[in-house]
């Protein structure tokens, strides 16, 4: 062997080593036949690398190999997946990109699915991904900046409105109002003494008069047998009205009401007859003149003596 022939061979074995340790540092073995290859689209990847694990619950089963830039109506990303570990894929599986620290290191994270019909080696599997820390840190903080900057302004406005209000003769009028209301709680604790004192001095009355109270309702309570009877007298009294027949006697007064009115009977012909009327009111007069005569000349109608009779009476009756 010559000495250009010997070192292309060594350069040559250099150059396999190296491609080999390489892909072993990223977690792919060139070396091993169960390598199978799956793909993912995405519109964004969001920093995913070539040489990103593969993980299915947290533990490595490939790599990402590659990722190719596919210009159509709308461009995406095409990721080459790498699986060097035996198992089977549902096809409702999802490849979605996940953020492996808090440094934001992307990955791929195997969702299976668990359906019973499976991918093909080849397949593109369906694709997802999750918001960066930023951004759930963003969803979590953007609604409470929201309510700050409106408590903020809330809070601007009512002190607008409290210096507005709180001017010089505002202050004036809440002081004097302030001082009114002090002088009316100074009233009311002397009156509140006064009725206190009044209370004192006139302890024995209002305890007879409590005592009076308390006599009247014990003779209330003890005259409860006489109020049942009198009310049941009262229901009594009620009922009878009740079944009285009422309608027999309207008709009786409209009938001597129309016999009134008719003329019949002497009250009917008072008030129909002026010849009753007259007649009436003829001796009525004459009968008021009778008693006037009387008591003018008592001794035309009442003469007596105790002896006996006078003798003019004597000769004028002869």
């Amino acid at each position: 062997m010559n000495k250009e022939f010997k070192i292309g061979f060594v350069v040559l074995i250099v150059l396999v080593m190296l491609i080999v340790g390489v892909n072993y540092l990223k977690g792919l073995n060139i070396l091993s036949s169960n390598n199978k290859k799956y793909y993912a689209q995405y519109e964004d990847i969001g920093g995913l690398q070539v040489g990103s694990s593969v993980r299915v619950n947290g533990y490595q089963v490939g790599m990402v190999s590659d990722i190719d830039l596919l210009i159509q109506d709308r461009p995406s990303l095409l990721v080459t997946l790498i699986l060097d570990k035996e198992f089977s894929i549902p096809n409702n599986s999802t490849a979605r990109i996940v953020n492996q620290d808090l440094m934001g290191t992307k990955g791929v994270s195997l969702i299976l699915g668990d359906t019973d019909v499976y991918v093909k080696v080849g397949d593109t599997l369906n694709s997802s991904i999750e918001g960066s820390l930023q951004e759930e840190v963003n969803a979590q903080i953007l609604p409470l900046k929201r309510k700050a900057e409106e408590l903020i302004g809330s809070m601007d406005s009512l002190m607008i409105i409290v210096t507005a209000i709180l001017n010089k003769d505002a202050r004036a009028n809440l002081s004097n109002s302030l001082n009114s209301l002090d002088r009316t709680f100074v009233l009311m604790s002397e009156t509140m003494q006064r009725v206190s004192d009044i209370v004192g001095e006139n302890d024995e009355r209002i305890n007879n008069v409590i005592i009076n109270l308390e006599s009247i309702s014990e003779n209330i309570k003890n005259s409860n047998g006489a109020i049942e009877n009198t009310l049941s007298n009262l229901s009594s009294i009620s009922d009878s009205l009740v079944n009285t027949d009422i309608s027999s006697i309207v008709d009786n007064f409209n009938a001597i009401t129309q016999q009134i009115n008719n003329g019949q009977g002497s009250l009917g012909l008072l008030i129909k007859d002026d010849r009753m009327y007259n007649n009436l009111e003829r001796s009525t007069k004459e009968l008021a003149e009778l008693v006037e005569d009387i008591k003018n000349n008592p001794s035309r109608y009442i003469n007596f003596s105790l002896v006996g009779r006078s003798s003019s009476y004597k000769k004028k009756n002869k």
